[in-house]
Formats: structure tokens, C-alpha cells, sequence
């Protein structure tokens, strides 16, 4: 099975995402934390564990699994997300571990971590095969690898919402590549891509959670929260002003000036290592 997509896309690629970092946190963080708070309840992970996340992006899941008191280790390829991670742990006076470093050849001893887990990460990957192979060659046998990927992406509300409003202004455009985060949408993908990676098929949820914005102005002033969001609005050239404002008006719409929410679904899939 290959995963990798035969050009890197904007959110696949790790310098891009050193200039989104702050907006990230503040944008979308919440959103995939809620996911990891469940992936955690499901592998079981607790105090003296040796976790490790994989594309840890700027550090919400990791910064919840040291305030659990795991034993913490953060890899990102992007040096700007790594640095975030390390400046909320100080913030928080949180014990961890955060690295640079290419999640596709980890440098760590094979069996060391009793947990590893992804959310959104392992998915972008050029090879996430490869990606996941390396999570289940470093945690022991018995230890537990739990995977995070959106499935079911017409329930992804705030990318409907902007994918409506970029139609709005520009209602010939072509359509768009497959983005490399929905190659594992569905179910049969998603337990193709453990089995290649060594796994016996995963046990799979789906949950649902919901992304909350203090209003629809504010999201949309940081809408470019990810390099592919920003990217899919530069494509509009001086028409992206045109959507962002079409996208804030649509979603005041339906939720006023206040509080906006947007839902989306995600897989949850876990295994034992053999």
C-alpha cells in the first residue's frame, strides 16, 4: 500500500507550519485536544507512562499527558512548534521532553515507550506508512499506538462553511487535490494503512466533537490558522478578502454575533503492539 501523494501539499510540508504556529493554538488546538482526551481515555494512558506524540504540532496533547503525570516525549519536524512546546511546559512547570524531528525515522531505541499517539499528525506524513511503522517499532510489545484521522469530512462544518464561501466568489473554480489528511477517511483505508504498517486491524470510534469560535469575525481574521488553509485562500488571489467576509457572514447567520460552532467527525484508532 502507498501512501505517499505524488506532490507535498502545504500542511505536508514542516517550515510552513513554523509561521502558523500561534494562530494554530489559538484556532484549532481545542478542537483536536477534545479528539485526544478521548484517545487517552481509550488507550488508558496514566501516571509514569512513557508516551511519546508524534507530530505534536505546539503541544496540546502532550502538555494534558504531562499534567497526568506521563513522561512525556514531543516530536515535530517543525523547529517553531517544538520551541512553543517547550515554552508552555516552562509556563506550566511541566516536566517533558520536546525534539525536532522527522517522525517517518525516529531516533529512539525499538520498545522503549509504552504508548505513542498521534492526533491529525502521522496522517500527514509523506509516507505514513512508514510513519506508523516507526510508532510500533518504538513501543514495546503490549504497549498501545493510537491514531487520530478525520473521516466523514461533508461533517466537517467549518470546512463546508469556507468551502461554500470560496464558491461564492469564485463559482468556476476547479477542484481542488484530495487533501493528504482524508487519504484514510474511510474505514477501509484506515485499517489498510495499520496492517501495512505491521498492526493487526485497529479497534475504531468514531467521535465527533466541536470546534467553538468566540464569534465569526474572529475566526475569520484567523481563518490561515494552517498552511493549507492559507494557501487555498492565497489561490483567490485579491478575491480571498471577498470569502472571508462571505464566510463571517454566512456563519452569523446561523450563530449572531457570539459564540459560533463548527462539528466535525474523526476516527480513534487503537492496537496493541504485538
Amino acid at each position: 500500500m502507498s501512501t505517499i501523494p505524488p506532490t507535498l501539499q502545504p500542511d505536508q510540508t514542516p517550515e510552513r507550519w513554523n509561521n502558523h504556529v500561534s494562530v494554530y493554538e489559538a484556532v484549532f488546538e481545542p478542537f483536536s485536544v477534545a479528539f485526544a482526551r478521548a484517545a487517552f481515555d481509550t488507550i488508558g494512558v496514566g501516571p509514569g507512562q512513557r508516551v511519546l506524540d508524534v507530530a505534536a504540532g505546539c503541544g496540546g496533547a502532550a502538555l494534558e499527558l504531562a499534567a497526568r503525570g506521563c513522561r512525556v516525549t514531543a516530536i515535530d519536524a517543525s523547529p517553531a512548534m517544538i520551541t512553543r512546546i517547550r515554552e508552555r511546559a516552562t509556563e506550566r512547570d511541566l516536566m517533558l521532553e520536546a525534539l525536532v524531528m522527522d517522525g517517518q525515522a525516529l531516533a529512539f531505541s525499538s520498545g522503549y515507550y509504552d504508548t505513542a499517539i498521534s492526533i491529525f499528525g502521522v496522517i500527514l506524513f509523506p509516507d505514513a506508512v512508514r510513519g506508523l511503522a516507526e510508532m510500533r517499532r518504538v513501543v514495546r510489545p503490549g504497549g498501545r499506538v493510537a491514531i487520530v484521522t478525520w473521516t466523514e469530512p461533508q461533517h466537517y462544518e467549518l470546512a463546508t462553511a469556507l468551502r461554500a464561501a470560496v464558491q461564492t466568489v469564485w463559482p468556476d473554480a476547479p477542484p481542488s487535490p484530495l487533501p493528504a489528511q482524508l487519504r484514510f477517511r474511510e474505514r477501509a483505508d484506515f485499517i489498510a494503512l495499520f496492517r501495512a504498517a505491521g498492526f493487526e486491524a485497529p479497534e475504531i470510534e468514531v467521535r465527533r466533537e466541536t470546534l467553538v469560535a468566540p464569534s465569526a469575525r474572529w475566526l475569520g481574521e484567523r481563518i490561515r490558522f494552517a498552511p493549507g488553509m492559507a494557501a487555498q485562500l492565497e489561490g483567490l488571489g485579491s478575491s480571498a478578502d471577498k470569502a472571508i467576509e462571505q464566510f463571517v457572514l454566512s456563519v452569523e447567520a446561523k450563530w449572531g454575533s457570539g459564540p459560533a460552532q463548527f462539528g466535525g467527525n474523526a476516527f480513534i484508532g487503537t492496537v496493541v503492539v504485538p
